[in-house]
């Protein structure tokens, strides 16, 4: 399984509250009705632990099958068909601000 790591921050002129919520009532659902091969699909929200603040405001993740389904999207993200997700980005997320992209191969050391 390899997957898309992104560390996202909102536009300036939202509340914190406001970004989760547009990015997980709106872009999400679309994000999963039009990435193709996309296997899973995650959005980390910032918790709220008292003495913790947090600079990000979220972090995405996405799952492909295989590095193949990884180049495929990332081809299928230059292309016309992507506009849609990326004019929706621009409205809750300050994608020049995006600090990582990361594509990993996961490897689970422990689980439960």
């Amino acid at each position: 399984m390899h997957k898309l790591l992104s560390v996202l921050q909102r536009r300036g002129d939202l509340t914190r509250q406001e970004f989760l919520k547009y990015w997980k009532e709106k872009h999400g659902p679309l994000a999963m009705k039009i990435v193709p091969g996309l296997r899973r699909y995650a959005q980390n929200h910032p918790a709220d632990v008292p003495g913790v603040e947090s600079d990000i405001d979220g972090i995405a993740e996405l799952w492909f099958d295989d590095l193949q389904a990884v180049r495929n999207y990332w081809a299928w993200r230059q292309s016309d068909a992507a506009k849609p997700l990326i004019e929706d980005e621009k409205k809750f997320s300050e994608r020049s601000k995006v600090w990582v992209k990361l594509f990993a191969e996961e490897h689970v050391l422990k689980e439960k």
